[in-house]
C-alpha cells in the first residue's frame, strides 16, 4: 500500500506539463506495401505539409519506392503520388517557391555513369520533371577528379566507398547544397565536394586529398554554411600506421577540421593525448563553430564526460576547450545513491553511447542528446538439434546534456527506460525555448526504481502509449502521456520522427500493418 501511494504521488508530481502542444491527426489511409518509413517532411508557406516516405517490397526486401504526400494544415490529404525507383533513391528534398525539389541519386547501368538529377514539381499536382544536375562516367573522370582517382571507377564504381557514394547535405536555411563524394583510394584520403545553390547553379567544386591512408581516416560530420556555402568538414586520423585506439597509454589518433571554399582550404588538427574521443560533431551557427562529443578518460568507447571544443570559423584557431565529466546528479540517475556504486561506474565508464541530437539554444548553450544503443547476437539449438542465431537490437536510457557556450555542465540528466527491437522502440527529441521534449513509447506500467527515480518500460507496438518528456532550463524533468493506446488505431514511431525547429514540429509517422496516419505536435 505504502509503494502504491508514493508511486501515484510520484506520478502526479512528474504530469504537470512546461508548454501546451497541439496534436493534428491525418485521416487513416492504407498503403499498398506493408513497410515504409518516413524519411523527409516539409513544411510549405501555407502550413501545410509534404511527407516523403520509403517503402520496402520483394521477396528479397528492397527499396521500390516512396510515398509523396501534400497535406493541408489541417492534415487533410491533398495529393499523393507512388514514386517509384530501380537503382535510383532520394538523396534530399527541400520547397521553394511553390516547388517541391528532390535531389535523387541514380545509377544508370545502361550508359555505366553516375547521376545527380533535380526532379521538380508544383505542389498543387505533383507532376514531376527531371533535369540532370551532375554527372560521371568513364569519359569525363578526368574533369572532375583527375587522372589519378580514374582507375578506382573500374568495375561499375564498385571501389568506391559504400557510406558516402555522394550524400547530399542542406544548408540549416536550404540556401545551398554540398555533394559529398568519399573515394577509396588506398594510398590517400579523397573527397570531392559539389556545391551548389538552390537555383541549381554550381557555387565550387574542390578535390581533398589527404596524404594518410583510406582505412586509417574516420569521417565523422559534414556542415554547409549559409552565408557563402563554406563547408567545413570533421573527421578522425589514426597515427603510427595503426588503426588501435591506444598507444603506450595515449590516444593514437587526432581530429581534423577543413574549412573548404571556393577560395581554397584551411585545415587544423586537435588532440587530448590523455582523452579517448570516440567521435564528435560539428556545430555550426551564424558565427560559431564547434565540435562536441563523450570521452573517456582510460578507453575509447569508456564514456566519463562531454566534451567542447570552440574554433574560429575563420582562421580555425582553437579559442576554448572544455572536458567536463558526469555530474554526481547524472550517476544518482542513473545507478542510484549508493556512493560506492556510482564511483566505481564513474571511473569505469560508460558504454554504448549514440549521439541522437545536438542543438544550439538561443543564449549559445548545447543540448546533447543520446541513447544507450547497442546490438546483441544469440545463438540458441531447437528441439530437432539445429541452430539458429538471431540479433537483438537494444534501445536503453536516453541520456541530455545542457552545456553552456565555453562548455561548464549546466545539468546532465538519465532517463530510465530498456527497450527492444526496431518497431516501437528508441525516441525523437527538440528544444523548444529553454526546455528539451522527448517522445517515447511506452507502458503504463511505469516503474519506481530507488532514490526516488523511474523507469520507462517497454511494450508491444499495439499497446504503445505516445508519452511526452520534459528537461527544463535547470534540468527539472517532467513527463506526460499524449496518446493512449486504447484511443488509437495505430502505434506512433518515434524512431522515425522528423523534426522542425522553425516551425516547433515534430512529425511522427503512425503505422498498423498497412494503415498509416501522420500525427503533427506543435509547440
Amino acid at each position: 500500500m505504502k509503494k502504491t501511494v508514493l508511486l501515484i504521488a510520484l506520478l502526479f508530481a512528474f504530469s504537470i506539463s512546461a508548454q501546451t502542444v497541439s496534436l493534428t491527426k491525418s485521416e487513416i489511409f492504407k498503403d499498398s506495401k506493408k513497410n515504409s518509413s518516413l524519411v523527409f517532411s516539409l513544411e510549405d508557406d501555407n502550413g501545410g505539409l509534404i511527407t516523403i516516405r520509403s517503402f520496402i517490397g520483394g521477396f528479397i526486401p528492397k527499396l521500390k519506392g516512396y510515398y509523396i504526400q501534400h497535406f493541408d494544415a489541417k492534415l487533410k490529404l491533398i495529393k499523393e503520388v507512388e514514386y517509384e525507383v530501380d537503382n535510383n533513391f532520394i538523396q534530399n528534398a527541400f520547397i521553394k517557391d511553390g516547388q517541391l525539389h528532390i535531389i535523387e541519386f541514380d545509377h544508370d547501368k545502361k550508359a555505366d555513369k553516375i547521376v545527380f538529377n533535380v526532379v521538380s514539381s508544383n505542389l498543387k499536382d505533383l507532376k514531376f520533371s527531371k533535369k540532370e544536375l551532375l554527372s560521371f562516367s568513364e569519359d569525363n573522370m578526368q574533369k572532375y577528379f583527375g587522372i589519378g582517382i580514374f582507375p578506382f571507377f573500374i568495375n561499375n564504381f564498385s571501389q568506391m566507398d559504400g557510406n558516402h557514394m555522394g550524400e547530399v547535405i542542406m544548408s540549416k536555411n536550404n540556401t545551398f547544397f554540398a555533394i559529398n563524394f568519399d573515394f577509396n583510394n588506398k594510398d590517400k584520403e579523397t573527397h570531392k565536394i559539389f556545391v551548389f545553390n538552390t537555383n541549381f547553379e554550381s557555387v565550387y567544386d574542390k578535390l581533398i586529398e589527404k596524404d594518410i591512408k583510406d582505412k586509417l581516416f574516420e569521417y565523422n560530420s559534414i556542415d554547409v554554411d549559409d552565408k557563402d556555402g563554406t563547408v567545413y568538414f570533421l573527421g578522425k586520423a589514426f597515427e603510427n600506421n595503426s588503426r588501435k585506439s591506444k598507444k603506450k597509454g595515449e590516444a593514437n589518433y587526432h581530429f581534423e577540421l577543413l574549412k573548404v571554399n571556393a577560395e581554397g582550404q584551411k585545415t587544423t588538427a586537435f588532440k587530448k593525448a590523455d582523452k579517448f574521443i570516440s567521435s564528435m560533431e560539428l556545430i555550426k551557427t551564424e558565427d560559431r563553430l564547434s565540435c562536441v562529443g563523450f570521452y573517456g578518460v582510460k578507453d575509447q568507447g569508456n564514456y566519463n564526460g562531454v566534451c567542447l571544443f570552440n574554433l574560429n570559423p575563420d582562421t580555425l584557431a582553437m579559442e576554448t576547450e572544455k572536458f567536463t565529466p558526469f555530474s554526481d546528479e547524472f550517476m544518482t540517475d542513473k545507478y542510484g545513491n549508493k556512493e560506492n556504486r556510482k564511483k566505481r561506474k564513474q571511473k569505469k565508464g560508460i558504454k554504448n553511447i549514440d549521439f541522437k541530437g545536438i542543438f544550439t539554444m538561443d543564449n549559445g548553450d548545447i543540448i546533447v542528446n543520446a541513447e544507450e544503443f547497442f546490438i546483441t547476437t544469440h545463438t540458441s539449438m531447437n528441439g530437432s538439434g539445429g541452430m539458429s542465431t538471431y540479433t537483438i537490437y537494444h534501445f536503453n536510457d536516453i541520456i541530455s546534456v545542457r552545456l553552456d557556450k565555453d562548455g561548464g555542465l549546466k545539468w546532465a540528466r538519465n532517463i530510465n527506460k530498456a527497450q527492444t527491437g526496431l518497431t516501437n522502440s528508441s525516441y525523437t527529441s527538440i528544444p523548444v525555448d529553454e526546455t528539451t521534449y522527448f517522445f517515447i513509447n511506452c507502458s503504463d506500467n511505469i516503474k519506481k526504481l530507488s532514490a526516488d527515480r523511474i523507469a520507462f518500460k517497454q511494450t508491444k507496438a499495439k499497446k504503445s502509449n505516445l508519452y511526452m518528456i520534459s528537461i527544463d532550463k535547470n534540468g527539472a524533468f517532467d513527463f506526460e502521456k499524449l496518446i493512449d493506446d486504447k484511443d488509437s488505431k495505430v502505434y506512433y514511431k518515434v524512431n522515425d520522427g522528423v523534426v522542425n525547429l522553425n516551425d516547433r514540429t515534430v512529425i511522427l509517422p503512425g503505422k498498423k500493418k498497412k494503415n498509416t496516419r501522420i500525427l503533427k505536435i506543435k509547440f
